[in-house]
């Protein structure tokens, strides 16, 4: 898979931020899945990390409930505002960040969601490291797209046996790392489940 940078992120999904979710009406009912398999509690933090247009947010409200906390971010301001508009900002604190340094504070959080993200990171291996400053023990992540890995390459262009959410290669890269690769699902949508071993 290509390298991207953040300038190519943010150019890319910075352009096609308005109306987001009108291109992909189907979507919903698998971020869902998604948050499904964080296991949230009803008092849990929870972390979308590069939430774009903030559709997980309510469902991860609605978990947690008034004792939890739910925070969004995304590198593309365009993505922020286009979740703000869509009024997430209800379900959420939102902010624009990088994933690779977000600001946020150590063991804070009991989940964390990557939805649509690790394909487009220079550096996976050390988001998914600042993943695990951010985790608190046992905390759960889920690495997420709403269209299986094959789908996802053929809309960049990309070789799905090459990208970092390819099985094989997601299980070397994550037995590197302080998580433990539960399962993978791969066919119709992507979803990678790891629990923080550190």
């Amino acid at each position: 898979m290509p390298v991207r940078n953040l300038a190519e992120t943010q150019a890319f999904f910075g352009q096609r931020a308005a109306g987001w979710e009108d291109r992909f009406p189907d979507d919903d009912p698998l971020f869902g899945v998604a948050v499904d398999a964080l296991d949230l509690t009803n008092d849990a933090w929870v972390l979308d990390a590069g939430c774009g247009s903030g559709r997980a947010l309510p469902i991860m409200a609605n978990r947690v409930g008034p004792n939890g906390r739910v925070v969004g971010f995304d590198a593309t301001p365009e993505m922020v505002d286009e979740a703000r508009r869509l009024g997430r900002g209800g379900s959420a604190a939102l902010f624009v960040g990088d994933v690779a340094n977000p600001g946020l504070p150590a063991a804070s959080f009991d989940a964390i969601l990557a939805a649509g993200l690790l394909p487009h990171l220079p550096d996976p291996s050390m988001v998914l490291l600042e993943f695990a400053r951010l985790a608190k023990p046992g905390a759960r992540l889920a690495i997420f797209h709403p269209v299986d890995r094959r789908d996802l390459a053929a809309r960049h262009g990309d070789d799905p046996e090459q990208s970092v959410i390819a099985p094989p290669l997601l299980t070397t890269l994550v037995a590197s790392l302080p998580w433990e690769l539960e399962s993978i699902h791969d066919a119709n949508y992507y979803l990678a489940v790891a629990r923080f071993t550190g």
